[in-house]
């Protein structure tokens, strides 16, 4: 059984200009980029660093956004019993150390979230931003 469809290479001509790999990705940084600017408005502020560390980041058909700062996931979850229960870090009630002499207990930070909300609460300006990028 053989048959065809008149104007088929029109319709892969234009699946191929949609799945072009620089729309995408031109998308993708719009888009990280809504996400960056969130967070770094959300992020707290103790000296800087952390806020000064949020980047995007585009990567094939990826883009991945977040602090390069070592502690950002300390100040987004909390740690020990004040921090997200989701998390692993936060499963310990209290933890003691020892420093300068001294012996410190703590239970922990609350969580201080940037970056969970930045995604959440401005979804339909990164969709927007998204199509614009791609050109829809």
């Amino acid at each position: 059984m053989n048959f065809s469809i008149e104007g088929i290479e029109n319709v892969v001509d234009k699946l191929t200009q949609y799945a072009s790999g620089d729309k995408i990705q031109r998308g993708l940084a719009m888009a990280g980029e809504v996400v960056r600017a969130h967070a770094v408005a959300n992020c707290p502020v103790a000296t800087g660093r952390l806020k000064g560390s949020i980047v995007s980041q585009v990567d094939g058909d990826s883009v991945a956004i977040g602090p390069t700062a070592d502690y950002g996931i300390y100040v987004e979850f909390g740690t020990g019993s004040k921090g997200d229960k989701s998390v692993s870090h936060t499963s310990k009630r209290h933890w003691t150390y020892y420093s300068g002499g001294r012996f410190y207990t703590t239970s922990g930070q609350a969580p201080q979230p940037f970056l969970v909300p930045a995604l959440k609460n401005n979804i339909s300006e990164i969709i927007m931003k998204f199509r614009e990028g791609y050109g829809v």
